[in-house]
């Protein structure tokens, strides 16, 4: 990886689990990988087209979500 975005993650998976949760590493990890998901679905819905419009760029924007849903659904992210 070529940013630090990763880190922010780490933080941000450890910050919300918590240290009195005592969770183990396996969840802390789970928990990790769904925000790498999240992040991603997320891109992809947030990386529509706005500045025009057209039957190419609203199905182009429809795929988009309906990408960012199907990633979340195969990773089982909610």
């Amino acid at each position: 990886m070529n940013n630090l975005r990763w880190k922010d993650l780490i933080k941000q998976a450890v910050q919300e689990i918590g240290p009195e949760d005592n969770l183990s590493k396996e969840e802390t990890l789970k928990r990790y990988a769904e925000l790498i998901v999240r992040e991603c679905a997320d891109l992809a819905k947030t990386s529509q087209y706005t500045s025009a419009s057209s039957d190419y760029y609203d199905g182009f924007n429809e795929a988009l979500v309906y990408a960012s849903i199907k990633i979340k659904q195969h990773f089982g992210v909610e």
